[in-house]
């Protein structure tokens, strides 16, 4: 009986491999007259693939952000980012044509070249993305793939600034302050600036922190609405604007210990000094800390923080402490 039931059990399983390895001959089948048998994706970017063939513009268009970007699915790959693109744009994909662009104004999976950019950015613009647009004001700014031309530049800048582009609010600005192609007007310039802050453009923030901390162009020295729009860049990221935030703010709230930190964090010498003195004193934030002290002051000694150095001197002559 157990020999029965053993001979039984075999044939079942060769059965059962037989029906499977059916099942599979049919599958690859199914995928060479539809033309995916090569395909070892994910099912969404096979499916993307297949309909890109068939010209679908949006599904080129996205293999072209999943190949640039990369994902858990796809690792980064330039070439393959250019050439689904390159598809997409052709099919009249605005934003595909201005990401070509960029593409080959870096040097990204092609060969770098300025002229190539420039006619993506200009069809990009025609097509109706407002960044191409912009991108295209800078190539003119510039001279890049194109001969400089302050004029389209200026016109372009203007046409996006309208539409909600702050880095074209921006770069506007910076023409009406050092009045280039247009007259000077530095209040035409901080409006500008300001519009570009308001859009979440760091750059026009961070200069007009810069004219108010430093009094330019004969605008009169304002400490406290330059560190309002250091601390507005710095939440935008913008580095530099974070290092000088800490230059003309101590460290009297939570909110100003996480800004040092990123500050510190972004190597920013005066924001790692200042949270060095900040746990080398008694305080409600953080506590008094000689090891951390010591350590953010030897940091900001290390990039060439003076006053650091000279702490970290006091630590070892004090007994090791602060």
């Amino acid at each position: 009986m157990r020999k029965l039931n053993s001979t039984f059990g075999i044939v079942t399983t060769i059965i059962v491999l037989g029906l499977i390895l059916i099942a599979i001959n049919h599958r690859k089948l199914i995928f060479q007259r539809t033309g995916l048998d090569q395909l070892t994706d994910s099912e969404y970017i096979t499916y993307y693939k297949k309909a890109c063939e068939l010209n679908d513009a949006e599904a080129c268009f996205e293999l072209g952000k999943l190949y640039e970007k990369g994902n858990d699915d796809v690792s980064i790959d330039y070439e393959e980012a250019a050439k689904f693109y390159k598809k997409a744009c052709d099919l009249d994909n605005a934003v595909a044509c201005n990401n070509l662009a960029y593409l080959y104004n870096h040097g990204k999976g092609v060969d770098r070249h300025n002229g190539i950019a420039f006619k993506y950015y200009k069809k990009s613009c025609k097509l109706g993305n407002l960044m191409g647009c912009y991108n295209l004001g800078s190539m003119y700014y510039h001279g890049e793939g194109t001969k400089p031309n302050r004029y389209k530049a200026k016109v372009l800048f203007q046409k996006v600034c309208e539409k909600g582009i702050g880095a074209g609010c921006n770069d506007l600005g910076y023409m009406y302050a050092h009045g280039i192609y247009v007259k000077k007007d530095i209040l035409e310039a901080i409006s500008l600036y300001n519009d570009a802050c308001q859009y979440g453009e760091a750059s026009g923030c961070a200069n007009l922190g810069n004219i108010y901390a430093e009094g330019l162009f004969g605008v009169a020295k304002d400490e406290v609405k330059a560190e309002q729009y250091f601390s507005r860049a710095c939440d935008l990221d913008d580095i530099s604007s974070c290092n000088k935030l800490q230059s003309i703010r101590k460290i009297t709230t939570k909110a100003d210990f996480e800004t040092a930190k990123k500050a510190c964090s972004h190597n920013g010498k005066v924001g790692c000094y200042k949270l060095g003195e900040l746990y080398a004193s008694k305080n409600s934030i953080v506590g008094k800390d000689d090891k951390k002290a010591l350590e953010y002051f030897q940091k900001a000694c290390d990039l060439g923080q003076n006053q650091a150095c000279k702490r970290v001197g006091d630590y070892y002559k004090n007994g090791k402490k602060f």
